[in-house]
């Protein structure tokens, strides 16, 4: 009961000391109105439209009937969607889109302090080190270009998930025989998959040193059952990573990268030298590759007293500084072949995401810097704080826009840079909606019905003809007329969807619905989930009967 009652003392010191060191970094979020960042308004068109397709009872939503001027395209087949789910229920509760979007990038921010805060005070066991850990986490550089630069959504909701994961990575090493720490890591690691997709391959590295040494311990136990949390991320998530991965083929991005990696990589000085900007990188006004100076002398501290220390040397601290220095290399162009080679790495096309990865691993460590007394801890305080008076400054948007939900709703862009979620037949990209969703030469149409999932229509034809639905093609969509399957002809400029009629009336009915491929992986998710709750229920009733 003592132990209960100190756990919730320190999870209500953590949630509080968190919440205080956000509330300054996230107030340009309770202002009226967005702010234009490379992404942050696309993620509010994105979520109107994953808003549209789940009210059209699409579920895994997969394509947008909406976006691409009515065209449609299979967005969220692709691009990671947990954070638009997220958004949904927010707008459900009648916070508005742009409202959810707001509030999730700032519980990016307070959950992630909070996150690392449990962390490091679980590793380094002291309050401090959590303090300290939490305020370097918040106040990186990284951060802050993140939510008001960049606009990146899915990653700023990673930087929950890190020291999350580690965490229960942590509980699994130490208390071999509870099976719940494999079933939380499981699903941490799907969230993290559905949250950034790149993110998850970057911090997967930081995976490698622990597999490593384990090995070099013969911790055989550790392993097979962090394995099997691994392999149950990959059963939740399937839904999302299979499809993914299976029909990317299917896309312009398996033919054209959407950058080109030789102009990402970082040269050592960028690290150091202070730059600010709104643009992207490569411009003159690009934001900076920055680690922090304060960051950068923590890690330097840590080193340093690896050296020296002997005393107060710990295989964490240890292996925390040579993972960051294996990590870091990666950012630089003599990198570049591992980069190409590497299998997920060489989908990646911008090295500079890694220092993220770099800034959770610095902020751990320097929690670390409380277990070499009291001056050492009074400096890395000192530290935590040159980090909130440098950059809070920062922490502010260019430029403040108040467009109302109803434009994000009714933009019919794509949503990417460069179009590389477009199926491959697509050889026009439409610039306008059409003027009719169904065209024919001659003949009438009536009771039109559609939605990103379904299309029905009446058909009433003087001659034989075509007839063209001016919604691109993409595996999964089916037609039929008067209850018949139809062949589906979408070899013209805009991919669309055309066949050939018969004259007469017909009822012509369309339906996206999963592929066999699809319907495997959301059947593999489904039961995972199934068989983790049939496994809590089964191990409540053996925790009531052992108490009797």
């Amino acid at each position: 009961m003592k132990r209960q009652s100190k756990n919730l003392q320190l999870i209500l010191i953590g949630f509080i000391a968190s919440l205080i060191l956000s509330l300054p970094i996230i107030l340009p979020f309770f202002q009226r109105g967005f702010f234009p960042t490379h992404d942050g308004e696309w993620a509010v068109v994105r979520l109107a439209d994953m808003y549209r397709e789940i009210k059209d009872l699409q579920f895994p939503a997969r394509f947008s009937g909406y976006l691409n001027f009515e065209y449609g395209y299979p967005l969220f087949n692709f691009a990671y969607p947990l954070p638009y789910y997220l958004g949904v229920i927010l707008v459900f509760l009648k916070f508005g889109f742009v409202n959810s979007i707001k509030i999730l990038f700032s519980l990016s921010i307070i959950f992630s302090a909070f996150s690392m805060f449990l962390l490091s005070y679980s590793v380094w066991k002291n309050k401090w080190a959590g303090i300290i850990s939490a305020v370097i986490y918040t106040y990186a550089p990284y951060r802050i270009v993140d939510l008001f630069v960049r606009g990146s959504l899915g990653e700023s909701l990673s930087f929950i998930l890190f020291p999350l994961i580690l965490l229960f990575i942590k509980k699994l090493y130490d208390y071999p025989k509870v099976n719940t720490n494999i079933i939380f890591i499981g699903f941490l690691y799907a969230a993290l998959v559905m949250t950034h997709n790149v993110m998850t391959v970057l911090f997967s590295l930081i995976l490698i040193p622990i597999v490593l040494i384990s090995l070099f311990y013969k911790q055989i136990n550790f392993l097979f059952r962090l394995t099997l949390s691994l392999v149950l991320s990959l059963c939740i998530s399937a839904f999302f990573w299979i499809p993914a991965i299976f029909e990317k083929n299917l896309i312009l991005l398996s033919k054209i990268p959407i950058a080109e990696r030789g102009l990402n990589f970082v040269k050592p000085e960028q690290l150091i030298i202070p730059k600010w900007g709104y643009g992207a990188p490569i411009d003159v006004n690009g934001f900076g590759y920055q680690i922090g100076i304060p960051q950068i002398l923590i890690f330097c501290l840590v080193v340093v007293l690896l050296i020296l220390k002997n005393r107060e040397r710990s295989r964490e601290g240890l292996l925390l500084v040579i993972t960051t220095i294996f990590i870091s290399l990666l950012l630089f162009s003599q990198s570049s072949f591992i980069w190409k080679y590497s299998p997920l790495l060489s989908e990646i096309n911008y090295p500079w995401i890694i220092i993220g990865i770099m800034v959770f691993l610095i902020s751990l460590l320097a929690g670390y810097l409380t277990k070499f007394g009291k001056t050492i801890m009074f400096l890395a305080i000192i530290f935590a704080i040159l980090s909130i008076a440098i950059y809070l400054p920062h922490a502010k948007p260019e430029k403040f826009v108040d467009r109302g939900d109803n434009f994000y709703l009714t933009n019919h862009a794509t949503t990417t840079s460069s179009n590389e979620l477009m199926p491959l037949w697509v050889n026009k990209i439409p610039d306008k909606k059409a003027q009719n969703k169904v065209e024919v030469a001659q003949g009438s149409i009536s009771n039109l019905s559609f939605n990103s999932r379904k299309i029905t229509f009446s058909l009433d034809l003087p001659v034989d003809g075509k007839v063209s639905i001016n919604t691109i093609y993409y595996p999964g969509w089916n037609l039929y007329v008067d209850g018949r399957e139809l062949e589906i002809d979408y070899n013209n400029q805009y991919g669309t969807m055309k066949f050939d009629m018969k004259k007469g009336k017909h009822l012509i009915e369309g339906s996206f619905s999963e592929t066999p491929l699809r319907l495997i992986s959301d059947m593999i998710s489904a039961l995972s989930i199934f068989g983790i709750l049939i496994f809590f229920i089964y191990n409540h009733k053996v925790v009531k009967l052992l108490k009797k």
